[in-house]
């Protein structure tokens, strides 16, 4: 009976050390890999740096001048031609109230 507790006690250690030895060898395995991805991960983050740098802001300084240049165009359009309009049916509308209250045409009855 000793002989078998002694057998068993032996395959135990045994059993302990290749569980250990596997578990070191997975973890190993596992560091490997997440160095390997924070590599790639960080080689993509370079390259998508370098598109966005290279193809992205061209395109953004573009869209800035186009709306610079409708911000401008407008400006101009009011300037030269709403502001003017403007100014004449102001004046209009001014003289047609003006010749209304003169002649007393388009008064309103007091309902009196």
């Amino acid at each position: 009976m000793s002989y078998l507790l002694f057998g068993l006690a032996n395959w135990r250690d045994i059993m302990i050390l290749a569980v250990g030895s596997i578990a070191f060898l997975v973890l190993l395995a596992i560091l490997v890999a997440i160095v390997v991805l924070g590599l790639a991960t960080r080689a993509l983050i370079r390259r998508a740096t370098k598109l966005l740098n290279d193809d992205v802001s061209p395109l953004l300084d573009s869209a800035q001048q186009t709306a610079h240049t409708v911000r401008g165009t407008a400006s101009f359009v009011s300037e030269t031609a709403a502001r003017p309009i403007i100014r004449v049916y102001g004046v209009l509308a001014g003289a047609k109230r003006a010749a209304s209250v003169i002649t007393g045409i388009g008064r309103r009855d007091s309902g009196e």
